[in-house]
C-alpha cells in the first residue's frame, strides 16, 4: 500500500467525530489512499478513497493518533437487534516515528471493503501489520472499543443530517502477535486484554514481547 503524501487538506476531509482529539492541535495531516473495487459481473470497478487523519502528540508527546475518516461509507453487514445498520471508523496509536501505522489503518478499511472480517469488538484482522510493515513481532490486529482517548466520540447514534443513517462506531486497532491471535481464538479477546493489562504491555510498540 502506498500513501499519498499530497492528500486532502484537513478542511476538505470529513472530521466528524474526531473533535475530541483535534482540539488545540495546530497541525493536522490527512493522508489519502486510493483504491478500486474488484470487478463486478460485468467487469466494472469503482474507485474509492480511504482518508487517514494523523494527529501528532496525541494522546501524549511522542505519540501519534491515526484515525480513518470515511470508512463509515463501507457496508459492514452488521446491524443492531432492531435492524439498524452499523458502520465503523478505526483508530490506532503509535510512536510518532512509526508512520506505517497509517498504512495499518488503511488495511482495516480494505478488510471491511472486501468483506473479509466481521466488524465488531474482538474481531481479528490477520497479517494487517505484517503485510504493510514486515518484520514486526505484532503482525496482526484485534479490534476493541477505544481506551486511550477519553474525549473521542466512540458511538454516533444521530443518523446523520436526516436522522435515518447508520449508527456509527469507532474501534481501536491493537497490534498483536501470532500467539496472541491464537489465544483470542481459544479464550476470547477479553482474556487477552486482561493479560495485556496485567503485563502492562506497551500496545504502541509493534515489537513488544508476546504476553502468552
Amino acid at each position: 500500500m502506498t500513501e499519498d503524501t499530497t492528500g486532502p487538506a484537513p478542511e476538505q476531509a470529513d472530521l466528524a467525530g474526531l473533535e475530541g482529539i483535534l482540539g488545540g492541535k495546530a497541525s493536522v495531516r490527512v493522508m489519502r489512499y486510493p483504491h478500486e473495487t474488484e470487478p463486478d459481473e460485468e467487469g466494472n470497478t469503482t474507485e474509492w478513497n480511504c482518508d487517514i487523519v494523523v494527529v501528532d502528540d496525541m494522546p501524549a508527546t511522542g505519540f501519534s493518533t491515526y484515525a480513518t475518516t470515511g470508512a463509515r461509507q463501507l457496508p459492514t453487514n452488521v446491524t443492531t437487534p432492531e435492524g439498524r445498520q452499523i458502520r465503523s471508523e478505526f483508530v490506532t496509536v503509535g510512536r510518532t516515528s512509526h508512520r506505517a501505522m497509517a498504512d495499518v489503518l488503511d488495511a482495516c478499511a480494505l478488510a471491511v471493503a472486501t468483506g473479509s472480517i466481521h466488524v465488531a469488538p474482538g474481531a481479528v484482522i490477520p497479517n494487517a501489520v505484517g503485510l504493510v510493515d514486515p518484520g514486526r513481532k505484532c503482525e496482526h490486529l484485534v479490534l476493541t472499543p477505544p481506551f486511550l482517548w477519553p474525549d473521542l466520540e466512540v458511538v454516533d447514534e444521530s443518523g446523520g443530517e436526516d436522522g435515518t443513517g447508520p449508527l456509527i462506531t469507532r474501534l481501536q486497532a491493537v497490534p498483536i502477535t501470532t500467539a496472541e491471535m491464537s489465544f483470542v481464538a481459544k479464550q476470547g479477546p477479553d482474556a487477552l486484554f486482561e493479560k495485556l493489562d496485567k503485563a502492562d504491555a506497551d500496545v504502541t510498540n509493534p515489537d513488544r514481547a508476546s504476553v502468552v
